[in-house]
């Protein structure tokens, strides 16, 4: 299924939730939240929601890491890690050492409403990092993850999007987006169905001027 999904974009995976599907529940992740390297082509990622939540440290004997070292003994391959601040704003929520962990214990992505940094090095690790932006504030005694694999909300750009454990993650140089756990397939199945329409009216464009004919014919596209 992780492989059919990289094989999709966009454009057909929200298509076949909003117009097939009719989901009510909010699943686009804000437009602030973007790939934070793009070298050539970003690579499209399809993952499952490994969930964590951070707060902000109010006090030095409040430092607690051992949570998020508990964490990583929770990833499994093809998880999608997601980090949601709790509004923060001042620290990187992320950076290469957690990638590189995130990585060795089977993630394949990180999305989070905050900031990362150690860009050039993620870059290098070829791991993506979908987030606000970039900067080099560590969060050590700041800000801290508190809980995980629990239900996180992150900014929506149509309404704040809930995220539960096991969601599907989808992410490319448009977009992140939210797919409940229990449409997974159901989605899939109607984004292929629109891609193989896609293709089609792309392939037809180099043969005909007559664009009625085309729209009569496969309809919109």
């Amino acid at each position: 299924m992780i492989d059919r999904f990289e094989k999709l974009y966009s454009g057909v995976i929200y298509d076949a939730i909003h117009f097939d599907l009719c989901v009510k529940r909010p699943f686009l992740i804000h437009h602030d939240v973007k790939p934070q390297w793009i070298s050539g082509r970003e690579p499209v990622r399809f993952g499952y929601a490994l969930t964590c939540r951070g707060e902000t440290v109010s006090d030095a004997k409040h430092i607690d890491d051992t949570v998020r070292i508990d964490m990583f003994k929770s990833f499994y391959e093809g998880c999608f890690q997601v980090i949601a601040t709790g509004g923060d704003r001042r620290v990187a929520h992320f950076g290469d050492i957690s990638g590189k962990l995130a990585a060795k214990f089977g993630a394949v992505g990180v999305v989070t409403d905050g900031f990362t940094r150690d860009i050039s090095i993620l870059e290098e690790d070829a791991f993506p990092v979908y987030a606000r932006g970039v900067k080099p504030v560590d969060a050590f005694g700041r800000w801290q993850i508190v809980e995980f694999e629990c239900p996180v909300t992150l900014d929506g750009a149509e309404g704040d999007v809930d995220v539960f454990p096991g969601d599907g993650v989808f992410a490319d140089r448009d977009s992140v987006m939210i797919l409940p756990r229990d449409l997974i397939a159901d989605i899939l199945e109607k984004a292929e169905a629109r891609l193989a329409r896609e293709e089609d009216v792309r392939r037809e464009l180099k043969n005909t001027d007559d664009i009625m004919a085309l729209y009569e014919r496969i309809g919109r596209w």
